[in-house]
């Protein structure tokens, strides 16, 4: 399935928990749920925005590091300002990712084989191969010759036939949840006022739990209506194309069943229902179900639609307390995700294309290959994201660990003065070495300080950029390894170093190069 048809599915499931199937107000939630699945196009808007409200006196026991890291995640939110898509698998969008204060402005395009995102202060576009980033996600793709050249064709069709078939059902015997109401309203949809039945819809975590049993015996009390589906289902299978029943191996005895086979068919699926029903009992007297299913957890949520049944905007908000991250240890107050969508355009021509891909976008392999500081290098020093990367998750700042005892050691003389393995110390850090075996020299470049070394064996003297820089030690050779001071060359590299004792006993030494 294309991803905006995913993004459906997730809406649509949200929706389902909340409304329920009964009508209201004269609005036929069933009908105007399973209509979701019609919508091939549209242009709309929307939001995802997570909030983890923390505990400010356990957060001050944490480091700086970490409060500085809780903090920019604390308010993560996705806003969608446009998309539009189509029944071809095309998508435009344009919008923002946000981070606690930091929001950081993008755009997405995207056809059925490629995708190009671009954001605000990058020099250069990202590029991604959409048949690569959803392989396997149609059952067996990967497995079946050909199957992914029909999916792209018909799978998402089949999909929602199907869908439509089981969802009818399950929202059939979904009973509304304890608060619901429905009225006529007016509201702006897409800048235009426009005439929609709103649904609104409240429960708690414990009402939902309770919504389970009541789903299970109602299905209990239908196996009519399972048979029915079970028999619905079977044809669809039979109607599918013959070339990918071949494909995915479904002969005539999958399909063709008789009416004895589809009533044990049934009874399976309704002897399978009386087990979970069975097993609820069991589970929801337990302690864990309980922490679960209770009043800590919340949902609510806004439903606007049209005279045609089609969901035109949604508001959704789920809340978790306190409560349920006791007993874990967790210094959180609050969780709260809302999601928000209006849609308009609906079944319209979107008047969208394939991508083009600018002449110098990067793919993932060279951007997952670049050094930080590379990196960092691809973006304007003013923008969002730069501020992001290098002053919020600091990407080129570099830490490492030397033991005393394993790895490669760190050494220490007698007087207390602390000696780091250059070749080790360079390799942590990303800088390749050269040894020139006649002149008995070291040479290397460090890309962040712009500098470039040249150490002697036996030396008390470094060249850097061609000048003369007095040591405190001569570079000393030592079973095998070259060793420098620690003052002289991590000095030289702007890094600072702490000698800490390890849990085995040993020393460790951390060593920070804050860039």
């Amino acid at each position: 399935m294309k991803v905006r048809g995913l993004g459906i599915a997730l809406i649509a499931l949200l929706i389902v928990a909340l409304v329920g199937c009964q009508a209201v107000g004269g609005v036929n939630l069933n009908e105007m749920l399973t209509k979701q699945l019609d919508v091939r196009s549209s242009t709309g808007s929307g939001s995802f925005e997570l909030e983890l409200n923390f505990d400010e006196e356990a957060l001050a026991a944490e480091d700086e590091e970490t409060q500085r890291m809780i903090k920019l995640l604390s308010r993560i939110k996705l806003q969608l300002d446009q998309v539009r898509s189509d029944e071809k698998g095309d998508m435009d969008a344009r919008g923002s990712l946000s981070l606690n204060d930091r929001s950081i402005p993008f755009s997405l395009q995207l056809d059925p084989t490629t995708a190009v995102l671009t954001v605000e202060g990058a020099k250069r576009p990202l590029v991604l191969d959409v048949e690569e980033l959803q392989a396997g996600a149609f059952p067996g793709e990967d497995m079946i010759p050909g199957i992914g050249e029909m999916t792209s064709q018909i799978a998402e069709q089949t999909i929602r036939d199907a869908l439509k078939q089981v969802a009818s059902f399950v929202v059939g015997h979904l009973p509304n949840p304890p608060k619901i109401q429905a009225e006529a309203v007016q509201a702006p949809i897409g800048g235009t006022p426009t005439d929609l039945m709103k649904v609104h819809a409240e429960m708690n975590g414990k009402e939902l739990g309770e919504l389970i049993p009541a789903f299970l015996d109602s299905v209990l009390s239908d196996g009519q209506g399972v048979k029915s589906l079970i028999e619905k289902l079977a044809a669809w299978a039979s109607d599918l194309p013959q070339d990918l029943k071949d494909a995915l191996g479904i002969v005539p005895e999958d399909t063709d069943w008789t009416p004895e086979e589809l009533t044990d068919a049934a009874q399976s699926v309704m002897d399978g229902v009386k087990e979970l029903r069975d097993d609820y009992e069991e589970a929801s007297a337990e302690e864990d179900w309980q922490q679960a299913f209770n009043e800590a957890l919340t949902f609510k949520g806004d439903f606007y639609a049209d005279k045609s049944l089609h969901i035109r905007k949604s508001d959704i908000e789920i809340a978790l307390d306190a409560s349920l991250f006791g007993e874990e240890d967790i210094p959180l107050k609050s969780v709260v995700v809302r999601v928000s969508q209006e849609t308009w355009n609906i079944n319209e021509d979107q008047g969208l294309g394939e991508v083009q891909v600018p002449a110098n976008a990067m793919d993932i392999e060279e951007m997952a290959s670049m050094k930080p500081r590379k990196l960092l290098n691809q973006l304007s020093v003013d923008s969002a994201v730069y501020g992001l990367l290098k002053n919020d998750m600091q990407i080129d700042d570099q830490y490492f660990t030397l033991s005393s005892d394993w790895g490669v050691p760190f050494a220490t003389d007698d007087d207390g003065n602390v000696y780091v393995p250059v070749k080790e110390t360079m390799r942590e850090l990303g800088n390749p070495i050269t040894f020139d075996a006649a002149r008995k020299q070291i040479r290397f470049y460090d890309e962040p300080t712009i500098q470039e070394f040249v150490l002697t064996l036996g030396s008390d003297q470094a060249l850097v950029n061609g000048e003369k820089v007095q040591l405190q030690s001569p570079v000393a050779r030592l079973g095998g390894v070259t060793y420098m001071s620690a003052d002289d060359l991590l000095g030289l590299l702007h890094a600072t170093y702490s000698v800490t004792d390890g849990y085995d006993g040993e020393q460790l030494l951390e060593v920070k190069r804050d860039l």
